[in-house]
């Protein structure tokens, strides 16, 4: 009896250090969990010593089941990628890997301003129309942005003649750019204010006031090669975005004293015709009337062509005849989606149109 009770005091005696050694130990994992390098670190370090984008790619899979919503993970191998200089085909390949980036869309208007808004004859109320399709497409981009952040949206509306797009003209359009790109860390809604609605709505009445004034042929051939390019983003490591282009035009192509790229007038029967027939694009190529193409890249560029409308001298014919001319051109320069629309003779019918073609 008296050794059992020796043996419980000796235990009792030891139990202050067999707590102390529970302490440590769990004070030791402890320590071990939150200075052992995570998951995260450890990518990050890895891309750091990576040098090229395979190395690169290899990090990425290799943490991607763990690290795939990680953000700083995501902007560090994104960063590491872009200083590797790579060529525009291996930025594709890496976007393709990589979670897609941000999609912003870049609206680029461009009305012709040419004979046709003051032409009674075959376009009544011409000037009412576009600045009834520019108001849409103001509304459309509003809606579209306003409920976002961090974006780099951008509408502009430019002109297609050299010699407009000087003195007032060009004072003009410089109002009738709305860029987001430096508008961060706040809601959209903070940029669309009522002056920007006013700024809007005031500068294309202006800009038309001035055209009917002095309307000019709308040399689109010659805008898209020397000018278009310019205003087209491409898609970057960090960044998406998607070009849409809006003509506002009869779909006639006939710049100030130049032949006309759509050609009708002296091939009318052959083309009449073919519309009958169906095979327009056919007999087009056949006489060589193809618009020539421009050296211009739109494959991430969708196009709206709208407010086209036939003139009285080819009424039941020159639509088809046009929309086939606009489209086999723009096949021809890769554009993603093409869209072409005819004067309505409601507005709400274009208006839902042009709406989807830009928010959707």
């Amino acid at each position: 009896m008296e050794s059992v009770q020796k043996k419980s005091k000796k235990i009792k005696d030891k139990k202050p250090l067999y707590i102390l050694a529970v302490f440590f130990v769990f004070f030791g994992v402890f320590i071990y969990l939150i200075t052992r390098p995570s998951n995260q670190s450890k990518a990050i370090k890895e891309l750091e010593t990576s040098f090229n984008k395979k190395d690169v790619e290899m990090v990425w899979y290799k943490y991607k089941s763990d690290l795939y919503q990680d953000e700083e993970f995501l902007f560090e191998t994104r960063k590491k990628l872009s200083s590797l200089n790579l060529t525009e085909e291996e930025i594709i390949e890496c976007r393709g890997w990589l979670p897609p980036a941000p999609t912003s869309i870049n609206l680029i208007i461009i009305p012709d301003l040419s004979r046709r808004i003051v032409d009674s004859l075959n376009n009544p109320n011409q000037i009412d129309n576009d600045l009834f399709v520019l108001e849409t497409i103001w509304k459309s981009f509003v809606d579209y942005s306003k409920l976002k952040q961090n974006t780099n949206d951008k509408l502009i509306i430019d002109v297609t003649d050299i010699d407009q797009a000087k003195g007032q003209f060009g004072e003009v359009a410089n109002k009738l750019q709305f860029d987001l790109s430096s508008h961060k860390g706040k809601s959209n809604r903070l940029f669309f204010t009522n002056e920007k609605d006013k700024q809007f709505e005031t500068s294309v009445k202006e800009m038309y006031k001035l055209a009917k004034e002095k309307p000019l042929g709308a040399d689109y051939r010659f805008y898209m090669r020397r000018y278009l390019a310019n205003h087209l983003k491409k898609p970057t490591l960090f960044d998406n975005y998607i070009n849409k282009v809006v003509l506002i035009t009869d779909g006639y192509l006939e710049a100030e004293n130049k032949p006309a790229d759509t050609k009708i007038y002296g091939f009318e029967k052959p083309l009449h015709q073919a519309v009958s027939i169906g095979n327009i694009l056919k007999v087009i190529t056949a006489n060589g009337l193809n618009i020539p193409k421009v050296a211009i890249d739109l494959s991430n560029s969708e196009v709206l062509v709208c407010e086209v409308n036939e003139r009285r001298a080819g009424k039941g014919y020159d639509f088809e005849i046009l929309k086939t001319y606009w489209e086999d051109w723009f096949k021809r320069m890769n554009v993603k989606k093409i869209n072409f629309i005819q004067r309505e003779q409601a507005n709400e019918l274009t208006a839902k149109r042009v709406t989807d073609f830009i928010t959707k």
